[in-house]
């Protein structure tokens, strides 16, 4: 029940990620994502390991994003030359 509820919010935050025009929302729809991702495979995965990959999952999917995010943020600093 909750892999599906999760699966639908996953879905739902995909959609609204395409079709947002603002950046910053963007990263967030994208962060929501790793995080659901992340909860998806702790619980379908019934094993102790699994928690480990969902961490591991988890970390990386925050650590890209913010990445991305920092990467944006100094983009906007720049002056475009036309």
């Amino acid at each position: 029940m909750y892999v599906e509820i999760i699966g639908i919010i996953v879905i739902f935050v995909a959609i609204r990620a395409l079709i947002t025009q603002n950046r910053a929302e963007k990263l967030l729809y994208l962060n929501v994502m790793g995080f659901g991702v992340s909860a998806i495979i702790a619980l379908v995965i019934n094993t102790p390991f699994a928690l480990v990959v969902a961490a591991a999952f988890f970390i990386c999917s925050t650590i890209s994003v913010n990445a991305i995010a920092y990467t944006l943020e100094k983009l906007d600093d720049e002056i475009l030359l036309e």
